[in-house]
C-alpha cells in the first residue's frame, strides 16, 4: 500500500506551512483515479469544487461541494474524481485527528473558500489568516465527529427532511411516516441535532442555495424565489445569519 503526499496525482497545487499545519489547495483533473493509498499525516479536507468518490475500509462517500473529510495518518482509501475534476483544500498535521469522518458542512465550505482567497492573495498577512482558518476548520471537523449517534428513527426523520425540504414538510407528516408522536419527534430532534425541524428545513434550503451560488450563474432574485424565500432581501438576511456573509460575497469568494 503506497503512502502518498496529498498532492500526488494533482495537476495544480498551492500550499503554505503555518504553525503546526501545512495548508494547500489541490486540483485534480476530471476522471482521475488514485488506487488504494494513504497519507503520512492526519488530514482535514473540504471539497470546494467538483466531486470525488472516496472509499475507505469502513465507509464510502460521494463527496460533493461542501463535504468535510477528516482522516488519521495512514488511513487507507481510494479516490475517483468526477467528470468536472475537483478542487480540495487540505489541512495536514502530525496529529490531532484520531478517527475517520465524512459529512457535509457549508460553514466548512466558506472557510475553505477563504483559505483559497488567502492563498491567492499571498500577502504578508496571509499566513496569519490561514493559520486561524485552519484551526477553525479542524474545530468543525472535531465537533462533527463528536455528535452522538442518533436512533434509527431520528436519522430517518433527518433523511426525509433532506429529501423533501423544498416541499415544506410538517412535523405531523414526518412523524406519521416514521411512526412516532409529533411532539416526541420535535423534542428528540432538537435534543439530538441542536435545531428544530423548521430550523433544519431552513438550513437545508440555505445550503441548497449556497451550492447553487457556487455551481451556477442563476440571478440572486431567482435563487431567492427558488429557495422558498419571500424576496431577495429576506433571503439575504437569512443567508448572512447562516453563513456570516451575503450571497453575493459568497459567490464572489468562490469565483
Amino acid at each position: 500500500m503506497a503512502s502518498l503526499a496529498v498532492h500526488a496525482g494533482t495537476n495544480a497545487r498551492r500550499a503554505i506551512r503555518v504553525g503546526a499545519y501545512e495548508v494547500s489547495k489541490v486540483d485534480f483533473a476530471e476522471g482521475r483515479e488514485l488506487p488504494w493509498h494513504s497519507h503520512p499525516r492526519a488530514c482535514v479536507a473540504v471539497v470546494v469544487r467538483g466531486r470525488v468518490s472516496k472509499r475507505f475500509a469502513s465507509l464510502a462517500a460521494d463527496a460533493g461541494v461542501g463535504t468535510l473529510v477528516s482522516m488519521p495518518p495512514e488511513e487507507e482509501h481510494e479516490d475517483r474524481f468526477g467528470r468536472e475534476g475537483s478542487s480540495i483544500v487540505v489541512v495536514e498535521s502530525a496529529d490531532g485527528v484520531d478517527q475517520l469522518a465524512c459529512f457535509r458542512d457549508w460553514h466548512a465550505l466558506l472557510i475553505g473558500l477563504r483559505i483559497v482567497r488567502e492563498l491567492t492573495i499571498a500577502d504578508r498577512f496571509s499566513a496569519l489568516a490561514i493559520e486561524g482558518l485552519a484551526l477553525e476548520l479542524c474545530a468543525l471537523a472535531a465537533r462533527g465527529r463528536a455528535l452522538p449517534r442518533a436512533a434509527p428513527w431520528l436519522r430517518q426523520a433527518r433523511e426525509l427532511l433532506g429529501e423533501r425540504f423544498s416541499e415544506l414538510p410538517t412535523a405531523v407528516e414526518i412523524a406519521s411516516e416514521i411512526g412516532v408522536h409529533p411532539v416526541h419527534l420535535a423534542r428528540a430532534f432538537r435534543a439530538q441535532y441542536g435545531e428544530s425541524l423548521g430550523g433544519c428545513v431552513r438550513r437545508l434550503r440555505l445550503e441548497w442555495a449556497a451550492e447553487r451560488l457556487v455551481q451556477s450563474d442563476v440571478p440572486l432574485v431567482s435563487l431567492a424565489r427558488d429557495a422558498g424565500f419571500v424576496d431577495q432581501s429576506h433571503f439575504t438576511r437569512a443567508f448572512r445569519k447562516q453563513f456570516g456573509t451575503t450571497p453575493g460575497r459568497y459567490r464572489a469568494a468562490f469565483r
